[in-house]
This record gives C-alpha cells, sequence and structure tokens, in this order.
C-alpha cells in the first residue's frame, strides 16, 4: 500500500472498539444495524472499516451527528486514543521521502511527533490549556517541547503567535480563565500553530461559540490556512462550518464512513439516505 504522491495522510482499516469483541461486533453494528454497541457481547465499535487520503494543503471535513464516531477519529489520528487495528501513514512535508507508519512508534516517538508535527483544537478550552498557567505559559510550553530554550526567543514567538492569533499579546501574562470562549479558543489555535505543524485537527472548536464569534474564528483558521498551507481535518456537526472551511467531506454514522467527496457534492446532493437527513435538518 503506497500512499499517493501528495497524501500528507493514507488511513485504512482503522478501528477502534471498547469491549472484549466476539468476532462478530462490526458485522453486528453500523449504519445498517442501526447501532455501534454488538448486541452478542456489548462492545462499542467507535469506529470501523476507516479508510480515506489527506492531501498537502488540504482541509478535510467530517460531518456526524453525536455518536457518529467522528471524535474518536480525531483522537485516533492524533494519539490520543489506540486503534484496535488498522493503518495509519504520516508523509511530513518537510520531509516527503519518509513515510512514517504513526501505529509502529513507541510512545516517545509518538509523543515528539504529536508535539511537533501536529496541532488540535478541541471543542472544551479545558482539553487544550491549562487553566493554571497563562496564556504565553500555554504556548510557550510546546515551544519548549519542540526544543526552543531561550527565553527571549520564547517571549518573542508566544507574542508573534498571539498576535497572529488576534489575541492582544499585551494578554500574554492573563490566565485562560480571564479569557472569553473565542478568545480561548484563538489561545488554542495559537497553542496549536507554534510548532509549524504539518497537521491541525480542529475537533468542534466552535461548538458553543456566539454565532458572530463563530465567524471570526472560521474566517481566522481559513486565513491562517491560506498563509501557512497546514492540512487539517475539521470535524463537526453544523454544516454551515463545513461548507465553510472543507474542500472535501466525509459523512460519518455509527462508526462508519457512509458518503464522501467534493464537500459541494454532499451538501447539494447528498447521495446517502443518512445525509440528506442531516442536510435536510439543516435547511
Amino acid at each position: 500500500m503506497s500512499p499517493l504522491p501528495d497524501a500528507i495522510l493514507e488511513v485504512s482499516g482503522l478501528a477502534r472498539l471498547h469491549g472484549p469483541g466476539c468476532g462478530r461486533c462490526v458485522a453486528a453494528t453500523g449504519p445498517e444495524a442501526g447501532t455501534n454497541v454488538c448486541t452478542n457481547c456489548g462492545t462499542v465499535v467507535a469506529c470501523a472499516d476507516i479508510g480515506f487520503e489527506l492531501m498537502r494543503g488540504e482541509v478535510l471535513g467530517v460531518i456526524g451527528e453525536s455518536g457518529s464516531g467522528k471524535s474518536s477519529l480525531v483522537r485516533l489520528l492524533h494519539g490520543d486514543d489506540t486503534p484496535t487495528r488498522g493503518a495509519v501513514r504520516f508523509r511530513d512535508p518537510a520531509q516527503p521521502d519518509a513515510v512514517v507508519d504513526l501505529l509502529a512508534l513507541d510512545a516517545r516517538q509518538a509523543r515528539r511527533l504529536r508535539n511537533t508535527r501536529f496541532g488540535i483544537v478541541y471543542q472544551n478550552p479545558h482539553l487544550g490549556l491549562n487553566f493554571a498557567v497563562s496564556a504565553g505559559g500555554n504556548i510557550a510550553e510546546r515551544l519548549l517541547m519542540s526544543g526552543e530554550k531561550r527565553y527571549a526567543r520564547i517571549r518573542s514567538r508566544v507574542a508573534e503567535l498571539l498576535s497572529r492569533a488576534e489575541v492582544p499579546a499585551s494578554r500574554m501574562d492573563e490566565l485562560p480563565g480571564r479569557f472569553s470562549g473565542g478568545m480561548q479558543q484563538r489561545v488554542q489555535i495559537a497553542r496549536a500553530l507554534a510548532t509549524d505543524p504539518a497537521l491541525l485537527f480542529l475537533d468542534e472548536m466552535t461548538t458553543g461559540l456566539d454565532v458572530s464569534v463563530q465567524a471570526r474564528i472560521l474566517d481566522l483558521i481559513l486565513e491562517l490556512q491560506h498563509q501557512l498551507g497546514v492540512s487539517m481535518i475539521a470535524v463537526t456537526h453544523d454544516l454551515g462550518v463545513i461548507r465553510m472551511l472543507a474542500s472535501r467531506t466525509l459523512v460519518m454514522k455509527t462508526g462508519r464512513i457512509v458518503e464522501s467527496g467534493l464537500t459541494d457534492q454532499i451538501l447539494e446532493d447528498p447521495q446517502h439516505a443518512y445525509t440528506q437527513q442531516l442536510v435536510a435538518s439543516a435547511l
């Protein structure tokens, strides 16, 4: 299995099962069964048979209702959870001739890759930020993990990143708890971008924010993606977010991909009954 020449990420046969497993779990669950819980042994099939490619500089959307498996997929790809089986191969644009099997890395190698070449923005800022440390300190921590040791350089880089994320650099010494929800997300974005990652995960990052704040966050993401060319996987249940951000989209239901294609095609002419339901409910 060889990655496509311009693919930064290639995923095949990815699955995550929570429970004892019985050999019938995948066959007994999924969209046709209408459940992701195995009726034989009670195992929860968070996702199964997941396969796709992510191209360099592409924003790939993943949509689905709560429990569809989209956030489980992000956790697996980012390394927050361990797959039951499957393959995930990463081609770093900085080293295009080297293809890394993410599932073959030991804990130290996986942590280093996650801390330097990946970035993530969570729906809940408490997952992405340490609220006992200043906004600048949160970003500095990631810079330190990447090997930067010079205080003056770290301070300068923190100010630069906050400004890029439209957070006043003068607030770098304030605790995240003193920021609004939208500003906390901007600090998360600045932290995620600290190491110039090749791949950025956005996990329901605008959920719970006011519409006007959502729009400004999405505008910022699009601007940064245009400037930096970073590849992104954006997970959401909001079709408006997908329409604005993603060129291609995967639709997930009960842990499976039921439809994939160009975002405009999926939203304008959905083929799967579940996708049709999602689109109709958003009208």
